[in-house]
């Protein structure tokens, strides 16, 4: 029976796989997906925190989350000192490579 359960899961994925794919782009059919485990029992619920977790953490947890600042585009004249800076660096590492001397 576990082993039809198994075939059946993995069947319903294959199929719906190209029928999530046509959906918009945020829907991934997770959900879909974990509902299926969920009614053929073969995803477990998590197991329940220990104590000392429970008691560790604040009953509110503040934080800031974390959003990417836009980044600033560099003008032309900005990236031709960072090529030059680069050729430099690239320059004095082919030089102190030059001193180097291999052993035989």
């Amino acid at each position: 029976m576990i082993q039809f359960r198994h075939l059946f899961a993995a069947a319903l994925i294959t199929l719906s796989s190209p029928a999530a794919a046509q959906e918009a782009p945020p829907a991934t059919g997770g959900q879909l997906i974990g509902g299926v485990f969920d009614a053929l029992g073969i995803r477990k619920p998590p197991p329940a925190a220990p104590d000392f977790v429970r008691e560790s953490r604040p009953e509110r947890m503040d934080y800031q989350p974390f959003t990417p600042r836009p980044e600033k585009r560099k003008t032309a004249a900005e990236l031709q000192a960072a090529s030059a800076e680069l050729d430099r660096a690239a320059a004095e590492n082919r030089r102190r490579a030059a001193r180097v001397k291999v052993p035989d």
